[in-house]
């Protein structure tokens, strides 16, 4: 009945089960103690028994309908008292709600079950015809009655009728979904004045004494964990394909047959010296700014080394390297400098060039025509990509050869020899770098962590695009870091708290002033030049440029036009006070776009709202007794 109840999106399996399934729960199939000889009954409704091996069932339906979903699942969720507890719920919810029914004179008639089994894909030709004969060939298949079947879809369409006649009234009006959408759609911006903590860092002055109290009280923020040592052979298409040999008439092949994968868009190689200067500078810092590059651009353009000049004055990340910012397409650069740059030819040296960044000198190393890219430019690509796929398809062969060496008892290095592939050794491994380095489960790297020093993982682990192998060579025990070697970081960790406190009395002292009427307008004086305007934000907090403050956001929005918000609001860095300087109502255009759609979600809304309350005013007046609660319990 499984497959039935995947396909069938108003059956039993996704209006009953689902509903009820927290999807975050990860679990795998598999029933432990549950053989079903235990006491027949687990619990009543209104003195009607639920079975105990109707629980079971159900239990092991919906387990094996996620695990289906999800072959990664932890086994240890399915045998929470929280997921049994939820199974059982909706079995009583279920008993309930078909009472309900009876009580309303609700049914499903015989045509309209047979019409919900007729529309069941499972049983459907290519024409999407009911076929009788796979009906019952389905049946047969899983050793189950027509009426056990037909007993359940008309359980389940009872219980699904019985929910849309409580949702009938579920119908929004569209003045109501208009207010979502303007709710929901308003933007807001604000003025602001930013107080930034690194300002006040130079007069933070923390005591000996504090930095002692402070890693006496958090030992645990100076404890490096156990770690462990480990050899490791890693069975995934990039480390195994450098086992593999590729002819010179495969990559010519490979090449052949895949031009189309190696168009290239027009390119240039090139590299820069920049001069930051903000986009809201003044006019003496521009100047002062163009003066430099102008001198800068006079010895490049006389003939000295640009890589030089670039390393001496750029003051971009690329400086380091010469100011190489190597191949890059149109789309690559900000507009102003990939116009400038796809202008020159090779060797050829630009003027200054002003973006938001600054001011920049371009200089094009080489140049590439669209096209297609030449076969040595692209060689060790193809290369690599044989390679890995020769690679992914020895993998399943190698890992059971070593899982049968292991078993065997081999050691891990003599596993490697015999394979010809090589043992790799980790640095000392904790459990969060084994999970960030080979993307393993947190599960697997404790499998890791855990295992005695000397012995081998039993089965293969499974990483990003492939599985590994370990054995523990070392374990060196957990132990708290000298006051010494933290006494800097933790420093520099106070010095920095101390300073945001800084910047936060600022920031308070100055907003004060802002919301007195005696002080507003002097207060405004001061910061004016340094005020700015806030991209556009919503209701969520997170303000473009700013960071993330949902406290701000909701005063935000609760303020009016010009007015100081009544308090220093902290962003990443340091502190703003802020007034609203306006309130953006969403478009008419975006709202006919999207009305239908807020429709259809508010309908849903308001039918679960009913249902929900529905279903807890019954629930309130049923006589509900677990008489098993051993059996959610183990």
């Amino acid at each position: 009945m499984l497959d039935i109840m995947r396909q069938n999106a108003q059956g039993w399996g996704i209006k009953v089960l689902f509903g009820i399934i927290i999807l975050v729960f990860i679990f795998a199939f598999g029933m432990s103690g549950f053989d079903g000889n235990t006491d027949p009954v687990i619990a009543y409704v209104n003195d009607e028994p639920i079975p105990t091996q109707e629980f079971v069932k159900i239990y092991r339906q919906t387990a094996e309908i996620l695990r289906e979903q999800d072959p990664t699942i932890d086994p240890d969720q399915l045998q929470s008292p929280e997921f049994k507890k939820a199974i059982l719920n909706q079995l009583i919810n279920s008993k309930i709600l078909e009472a309900e029914a009876r009580r309303l004179g609700i049914s499903i008639s015989n045509s309209e079950l047979y019409y919900e089994i007729s529309k069941i894909p499972a049983f459907a030709t290519a024409e999407g015809k009911f076929d009788k004969a796979r009906y019952q060939g389905y049946l047969q298949g899983r050793q189950m009655s027509a009426s056990t079947f037909e007993n359940d879809m008309r359980s389940s369409n009872l219980i699904q009728k019985i929910q849309e006649y409580v949702a009938i009234p579920a119908v929004p009006t569209e003045a109501q979904a208009r207010a979502l959408f303007d709710w929901a759609g308003e933007r807001a911006q604000i003025d602001y004045y930013y107080v930034s903590g690194a300002d006040f860092l130079d007069k933070a002055k923390i005591e000996d004494a504090a930095i002692e109290a402070y890693y006496k009280a958090n030992p645990n923020s100076f404890t490096v964990p156990t770690r462990s040592i480990i050899e490791y052979i890693s069975f995934t298409p990039e480390e195994l394909s450098v086992y593999e040999d590729v002819s010179p008439e495969e990559l010519s092949s490979y090449y052949a047959a895949n031009k189309d994968q190696y168009e290239q868009d027009e390119q240039v190689k090139a590299r820069h010296i920049l001069l930051l200067v903000d986009e809201n500078a003044s006019a003496a810092d521009i100047k002062k700014a163009e003066n430099k590059i102008q001198k800068i651009l006079a010895k490049a353009k006389s003939g000295e080394d640009f890589a030089k000049l670039a390393k001496k004055y750029s003051e971009g990340p690329s400086k380091t390297k010469g100011g190489e910012l190597g191949w890059f397409s149109r789309g690559a650069m900000v507009k102003p400098f990939e116009d400038a740059a796809f202008k020159l030819k090779k060797g050829q040296i630009s003027e200054p060039v002003r973006t938001r960044f600054g001011f920049h000198i371009i200089k094009v190393d080489d140049t590439r025509e669209s096209g297609q890219k030449a076969f040595d430019q692209v060689e060790t690509e193809i290369k690599n990509t044989i390679a890995q796929e020769k690679a992914a398809d020895s993998i399943s062969t190698k890992l059971d050869h070593a899982i049968d060496l292991l078993a065997s008892g081999m050691k891990l290095d003599a596993v490697g020899e015999e394979l010809g592939v090589a043992i790799q050794k980790s640095e000392k491994a904790t459990l969060e770098n084994l999970t960030r380095a080979f993307g393993m489960t947190e599960d697997a790297a404790q499998t890791i962590i855990a295992l005695p020093k000397g012995s081998s993982t039993e089965m293969p682990i499974a990483v990003d695009n492939g599985y590994l192998i370990a054995q523990k060579v070392e374990e060196i025990p957990a132990s708290l870091n000298p006051l010494e070697e933290v006494k800097k970081d933790i420093n520099d960790f106070l010095a920095q708290q101390q300073a945001m406190q800084m910047a936060k009395i600022k920031a308070t002292v100055i907003m004060g002033k802002l919301s007195t009427p005696a002080t507003a307008e002097q207060g405004l004086k001061s910061i004016k030049k340094d005020l700015k305007t806030s991209e556009p934000f919503g209701r969520d907090g997170f303000i473009p440029g700013l960071g993330m403050n949902p406290k701000l956001a909701e005063t935000a929005f609760a303020s009016t036009k010009n007015t100081w918000l009544p308090q220093a609001f902290e962003l990443p860095g340091g502190y703003i006070v802020a007034r609203l300087d306006e309130r953006i109502p969403p478009s008419e255009e975006t709202w006919e776009s999207q009305k239908q759609a807020i429709l259809t979600s508010l309908e849903r809304q308001q039918a679960n709202e009913m249902i929900n309350s529905f279903m807890t005013e019954l629930r309130s007046k049923a006589k509900v007794e677990v008489v098993r609660p051993d059996i959610l319990n183990n």
